[in-house]
């Protein structure tokens, strides 16, 4: 695997492992909860989570849609209709997940070092900058999610 690489890889195994782990236990009813009128609930913050690591695969040449039609027209989440299962996320959750880890450990070096075709919030305007946000804004939502289980009254979030 390309040096530059290998970190973002195991940043993103972690990440994947983690978003399971918050779900440990929300059932469907749970993951709609919203804690305040002007907050997000889990399955709001997972739909986007899962929306953005397809993105994540298609940006880097996969040929990826997950199942959840409509997300593009929504903007927050008082524009969401209609959540799918835990579940179901989840198990979209690791298709994607397993589809990356086979390809990031196939990126080499005149890829990454591509300009980007996206604009992303960092100074590093090639594809491995792309890459390193998209894993960092999945790392920070995740962080939301752990924060959600347990104002739900569930127990921390698990690492393992």
């Amino acid at each position: 695997m390309y040096a530059q690489v290998e970190p973002l890889n195991e940043m993103l195994k972690l990440s994947t492992r983690l978003f399971i782990n918050s779900f440990e236990g929300v059932e469907d009813e749970a993951a709609r909860v919203r804690p305040t009128g002007d907050t997000n609930n889990m399955a709001f913050i997972a739909l986007h989570v899962l929306d953005a690591r397809a993105y994540l695969a298609r940006f880097l040449g996969l040929d990826y849609e997950h199942s959840f039609t409509g997300l593009e027209e929504v903007k927050t989440i008082d524009d969401m209709t209609d959540y799918p299962a835990v579940e179901d996320m989840l198990s979209s959750w690791r298709e994607v997940s397993d589809l990356l880890e086979k390809r990031l450990p196939t990126l080499r070096g005149e890829e990454i070092a591509k300009e980007s075709p996206q604009k992303f919030p960092v100074e590093d305007s090639s594809v491995l900058g792309g890459i390193a946000f998209l894993v960092l804004h999945e790392s920070f939502h995740i962080g939301q999610l752990a924060f959600l289980r347990k104002y739900l009254g569930l127990s921390s979030m698990s690492y393992s």
